[in-house]
């Protein structure tokens, strides 16, 4: 019977074959597509294609496990963004991140097209990113930071707008230096109100 040790050690070295898969299968996908054999993200992560399977019955699965780390790692930076006691501050930061991960991840975004998996990333995104997002909005116009005639279920769209520019920065440059920052600016510089307007009664 193996030891606690020798248990503890071979859930390690399953937890780093399955973060070398999921990492081999993010770079697989984003340069060749969802078409790409299993065999070539198992020969990509270091591993045989029967582990893979074993953790990955298929694409999909796979598909999920990278959404849910990507989101996951956005969460937390929009968590961040939402306990910020100035809702306009914390706003821009998520936006900022957002743009920031949307134009990283371009090239994958695109699998999740050919997968038809697009409504669910859609959903995903909704509820676990947009949602506290349009909270902040609502609380910065509550505030009289922003402007009242926005509806915060726009903002989606938004933030799409800003970022355009972002999708076709080139290869290692930030993209959120020049021109896209720039949109971001100037389109909250249009949603802040000149001046604090005053609360409702």
């Amino acid at each position: 019977m193996a030891t606690i040790a020798e248990q503890r050690g071979l859930r390690a070295d399953a937890q780093r074959n399955q973060d070398r898969i999921i990492a081999a299968a993010q770079a697989a996908f984003a340069a060749l597509g969802y078409e790409v054999p299993i065999e070539e993200i198992a020969r990509r992560a270091g591993v045989g294609a029967a582990t893979v399977y074993r953790r990955f019955p298929n694409k999909q699965r796979l598909l999920r496990a990278i959404l849910d780390l990507k989101i996951g790692e956005l969460q937390a930076t929009i968590a961040t963004a939402h306990s910020d006691p100035d809702a306009l501050r914390g706003l821009l930061a998520g936006m900022r991140a957002v743009i920031k991960v949307q134009a990283a991840n371009m090239a994958f975004l695109q699998v999740f097209a050919q997968a038809g998996v697009m409504p669910e990333l859609k959903q995903e995104l909704r509820q676990r990113v947009f949602a506290p997002l349009e909270e902040l909005f609502a609380r910065a116009q509550a505030a009289g930071q922003l402007r009242r005639d926005v509806d915060p279920r726009e903002l989606a769209q938004l933030i799409q707008m800003a970022g355009a520019p972002a999708k076709h920065a080139g290869e290692g440059e930030c993209p959120l230096t020049g021109t896209a920052e720039r949109y971001l600016t100037l389109l909250v510089d249009a949603l802040r109100t000149p001046k604090p307007s005053p609360l409702p009664d």
